[in-house]
């Protein structure tokens, strides 16, 4: 296969890098942002049913994740902080943002992207809570569906669940323009990515 910069694969095309294959979904703040082409693995979102991806259990597999990749040539000048925006579907940004190298897309999005982020064979979360327990510290709301967050079904399609449930891992990815990936023959070379409502990376 072929070694081309990151930023020449057009949107919603695989790439591989670190042992590993990546779809390719935007240009954002000078990088590109990318999802694994097929869930990594299982597990719940958190073990103990909290929906906020902070402390939640998840992150110690995401870790695990990006210390897999770095064993197969990643690094942290390789991959760049993923800032997740924890804003809740009512609105509520009670947990703020959280930085992390192998993070989550989140249900804003997945709503942007989905057309071409290629289907998985399970249900996979997203970072996104479905509510969260006292936004703002200003009152105190119903706690109802405090534990949920949103999850993709196999179809594509949305909803949420229990935090506390297993399901599909599926880590998003922020690389630097000029990482030289490999493509898997279909991509071409001078072409910069065209995916409508998106913005094409300067100098290509």
């Amino acid at each position: 296969m072929k070694q081309i910069q990151v930023r020449k694969v057009p949107y919603g095309e695989t790439f591989s890098v670190f042992g590993d294959k990546f779809v390719a979904l935007d240009y954002i703040n000078g990088k590109v942002l990318a999802i694994r082409k097929e869930i990594w693995k299982n597990a719940p979102f958190d073990t103990s049913g909290v929906n906020d991806l902070r402390t939640a259990s998840i992150t110690g597999h995401l870790v695990q994740y990006f210390e897999d990749l770095c064993k197969n040539g990643a690094s942290e000048d390789t991959i760049a902080m993923n800032t997740m925006d924890l804003k809740a579907t009512d609105g509520s940004r009670e947990y703020g943002t959280f930085d992390m190298r192998a993070g989550l897309l989140t249900l804003e999005q997945y709503g942007k992207y989905q057309d071409i982020i290629p289907l998985a064979d399970d249900w996979w979360c997203l970072a996104t809570p479905w509510r969260t327990p006292n936004p703002g510290g200003l009152r105190s709301p119903s706690t109802r569906n405090t534990s949920y967050v949103w999850l993709v079904y196999s179809d594509g399609q949305c909803s949420y669940n229990g935090a506390g449930k297993p399901y599909g891992v599926r880590p998003a990815l922020v690389l630097p323009t000029d990482l030289l990936v490999s493509d898997d023959g279909t991509v071409t070379t001078n072409t910069a990515p065209t995916t409508p409502g998106t913005i094409n990376v300067p100098g290509t």
